[in-house]
C-alpha cells in the first residue's frame, strides 16, 4: 500500500507549491530569457507527456474492460487460452501506462484519491475468498458491476485484484484452471470458481476504467467529449480543480490570474520534486526497499504476474520522459527541461544526466536478471538499483533548487 508514498506527495506538492520567486525585480510583467525557456518546457511537458500517457492508459483500460466483458459473456465452457492471452497481454500495456505515469501523481492521481484506489498492494485475499464465495456479491457484481465492487474492499480493486486472475507464478492463466475451483491457499475453505472470478475481474476493471477516464478528463481539456461526460454526468466525479481549469489548464496558465503556479520556477520544480523525485524516492525506499530489507515482505508489487522490476523501470522512464519532453523519448527534445538546465549553465546538468542514464540501465539489468523480484528481495541488483535511484533523487532535488534561482 501508498501510506509513506501518499504523505510524501501531499509534502512535496506543499514545499514545490511555497517556491514563490521573483524573477525580474525590476519588472515583474517581463519576462526573462529564463522564464520564456521554463515556460516552453511546461507548455511542451504537459501535452506531450502527461496527455499523451493518460490518453494511453484510458484506451488501454477501455479495451482491457471491453475484452473481459466479451469474455464473462462467451462464458468459460466457449473459452480459448487465446482468449486469455489477449486479455493478458492488455492488462500488461495498461499497466505499462500506468507506470509510466507515476512521476506525475501530484495532480488528479492524488488529489482525487485515484492513486490508492487503483493501485495498493498487497490484496487482502482472505477477504476476497470470503466475498467472492458470497453468492449474493457475486451477482451484486455481475449484475451492478463496477457499482459493486466496494464489496470485496478497496484493497482488492485496481490492476493489483485483476492481475491476480489474469496471472499466476509469473504465467498467464490457463483457461482448464479457471473452468475450475480457485486453488490458492487463501481461498482453500471456500467454493470460488473462475466464473466466479472472471465477474469479479470484469467489475473491477469497468471501475479502474472509470478512473483512468476521470484522470484523462481531470488534466486535458480536449480528452473525448464522452468519458468527459460519463464522468461528470454519470459518475459524479470531479474534472476540475476548484478554479474551474483542468490539471493540464492550470499548469500551463502558470503566472495567471487564477492559476495556483505563481511562477513559471514553481511549475517546473513540482515537476522536478511533487513528480520525479516523489517517485524515484518511492520506487528505492520504499517499493524496493520494504522487501529487500524485509520490513514488510509481502509488499512487492505485481508478485502474481512477476513484473515488479519492469514496473520500477517504467517509474523510472516516466521520469525521463518528463525530463526529455515528451512519451517515449530516449533523447531530449529542444525545449525541454534537461535542456532548459542546460541553457542555463546548470553546473549539475551532467551529473544528472548520468544519474538518470545509471538509474534506468539498474533496472535493465534487474529486468535482464531472468530473476523476479518475488522470487528472490534481495538480490544484488537490486541493491545496485537502490543506489542509483538515490543517487538520481538526489539530483533532481539538486536541479530544482537550481530552477528556484532563476
Amino acid at each position: 500500500m501508498k501510506r509513506i508514498f501518499n504523505l510524501f506527495c501531499v509534502a512535496a506538492v506543499a514545499a514545490a507549491s511555497s517556491i514563490l520567486v521573483s524573477c525580474n525585480p525590476d519588472d515583474n510583467t517581463k519576462e526573462s530569457e529564463a522564464e520564456k525557456q521554463l515556460k516552453a518546457s511546461v507548455e511542451e511537458y504537459v501535452p506531450e507527456v502527461i496527455y499523451k500517457i493518460y490518453g494511453n492508459l484510458a484506451d488501454a483500460t477501455s479495451t482491457l474492460y471491453d475484452q473481459l466483458a466479451a469474455f464473462k459473456a462467451k462464458g468459460l465452457g466457449s473459452a480459448s487460452q487465446s482468449d486469455i492471452d489477449a486479455i493478458c497481454t492488455t492488462f500488461l500495456n495498461a499497466r505499462a501506462q500506468w507506470e509510466a505515469s507515476e512521476a506525475f501523481l501530484y495532480g488528479a492521481a492524488t488529489v482525487y484519491g485515484i492513486d490508492p484506489h487503483i493501485d495498493t498492494w498487497p490484496l487482502n485475499k482472505d477477504k476476497l475468498a470470503k466475498e467472492l464465495s458470497n453468492a449474493a456479491v457475486i451477482a451484486d457484481l455481475d449484475e451492478e458491476g463496477a457499482g459493486a465492487v466496494d464489496e470485496v474492499g478497496v484493497s482488492n480493486l485496481g490492476f493489483h485484484g485483476i492481475e491476480f486472475i489474469l496471472f499466476r507464478d509469473g504465467a498467464n492463466r490457463k483457461v482448464s484452471a479457471l473452468k475450475g475451483k480457485e486453488t490458492d491457499e487463501s481461498f482453500k475453505q471456500y467454493n470460488v470458481t473462475g466464473a466466479d472470478e472472471i465477474i469479479f475481474a470484469t467489475a473491477v476493471a469497468e471501475d479502474l476504467r472509470n478512473y483512468c477516464w476521470q484522470l484523462q478528463a481531470a488534466w486535458d481539456p480536449d480528452a473525448p467529449a464522452a468519458r468527459v461526460e460519463y464522468v461528470e454526468e454519470d459518475l459524479e466525479m470531479n474534472t476540475t480543480m476548484d478554479n474551474g481549469l483542468t490539471f493540464g489548464e492550470n499548469m500551463i496558465a502558470a503566472t495567471k490570474p487564477g492559476s495556483t503556479m505563481a511562477t513559471w520556477q514553481r511549475a517546473v520544480s513540482t515537476i522536478l520534486v511533487a513528480g520525479c523525485s516523489n517517485i524515484c524516492n518511492e520506487v528505492a525506499n520504499s517499493k524496493i526497499a520494504s522487501a529487500y530489507y524485509a520490513t514488510d515482505p509481502d509488499y512487492i508489487e505485481s508478485p502474481y504476474s512477476k513484473k515488479s522490476y519492469t514496473d520500477f523501470l517504467n517509474n523510472i522512464l516516466s521520469i525521463q520522459y518528463s525530463l526529455y519532453g515528451k512519451a517515449g523519448a530516449d533523447t531530449p527534445s529542444k525545449d525541454c527541461i534537461m535542456k532548459v538546465l542546460g541553457n542555463q549553465k546548470y553546473a549539475g546538468v551532467a551529473s544528472l544526466q548520468s544519474a538518470l542514464d545509471a538509474a534506468v540501465a539498474s533496472l535493465k539489468a534487474c529486468v535482464a536478471s531472468g530473476v523476479a523480484f518475488v522470487d528472490d528481495p534481495d538480490a544484488a541488483c537490486a541493491a545496485k538499483a537502490m543506489e542509483a535511484l538515490n543517487t538520481l533523487d538526489s539530483e533532481l532535488n539538486k536541479a530544482a533548487e537550481f530552477v528556484e534561482t532563476l
